[in-house]
């Protein structure tokens, strides 16, 4: 496996830099278009934006490590509106994964508060202003939900994961709460082995799955199963094993 150096690191983001237009790249594309992982990065810099002044170059307007409280309830806001829902944690993270410039769920809950906490901060950014109302219902329903169930979102427990695998040639995309148990399932169900190829471990099995068979939904097949092509394979793999 190659190890990449801090100079290794640094030079593919000046290139990077160059085919961007000399622009600086979002972190999502910079993992999109080259070798280095975000695994690779976190080795020597706490997060994009220390590795990106350390190469000489200007950070993008938004740093997700600083964003201020008020920032967060303008994203949640939005978010909830575009989906007409209150934001799960795996919704939260299915937006972080798409770009790595919005905060994932732990910021969220982290700065302002879990759940029942979280929806009641909601409601207090909203305050009296005029247009919110459908902000307001659905933070009511949260705070009773939230309330009738005694826990705080932030402190569920992983419950599952979400794998893919591939099979004669062709590439499966399911749910499991045992990883292993499902491999050898389906594994004697064919006339070859699964081979498990990722998974990623949520405690939102049900949005995680529903986000990539949307994704890949032109390349569906039949059921769980579909054909896809490397860079399908590419962009599934660079999601982390665990989110939350």
């Amino acid at each position: 496996m190659l190890r990449r150096t801090k100079e290794d690191i640094i030079k593919e983001l000046k290139k990077c830099f160059k085919e961007n237009g000399n622009k600086t790249p979002s972190e999502k594309i910079f993992y999109e278009t080259t070798e280095v992982k975000i695994t690779d990065r976190r080795k020597f810099w706490p997060n994009y934006g220390e590795l990106v002044r350390e190469a000489g170059l200007t950070p993008n307007k938004f740093d997700k490590t600083k964003y201020t409280s008020k920032q967060l309830c303008k994203m949640f806001v939005g978010i909830m509106r575009d989906k007409h829902t209150w934001p799960t944690r795996g919704l939260l993270d299915v937006k972080h994964n798409e770009d790595l410039n919005f905060p994932d769920s732990s910021t969220f809950y982290n700065k302002l508060g879990l759940a029942k906490k979280l929806a009641e901060t909601i409601l207090d950014f909203v305050g009296d202003k005029r247009g919110y109302d459908d902000v307001i219902k659905i933070c009511n329903l949260a705070r009773e939900k939230f309330k009738a169930n005694d826990k705080e979102v932030g402190e569920d427990l992983i419950t599952g994961f979400v794998y893919l695998g591939k099979q004669h040639g062709r590439y499966k995309i399911g749910k499991t709460k045992n990883l292993y148990r499902r491999r050898e399932d389906i594994t004697l169900m064919g006339s070859e082995e699964f081979d498990l190829l990722h998974w990623i471990e949520t405690d939102d099995m049900g949005g995680i799955e529903a986000y990539w068979h949307t994704r890949f939904k032109q390349k569906w097949i039949r059921g769980e199963w579909f054909k896809l092509s490397p860079s399908d394979i590419k962009v599934f793999k660079r999601w982390p094993k665990k989110i939350g």
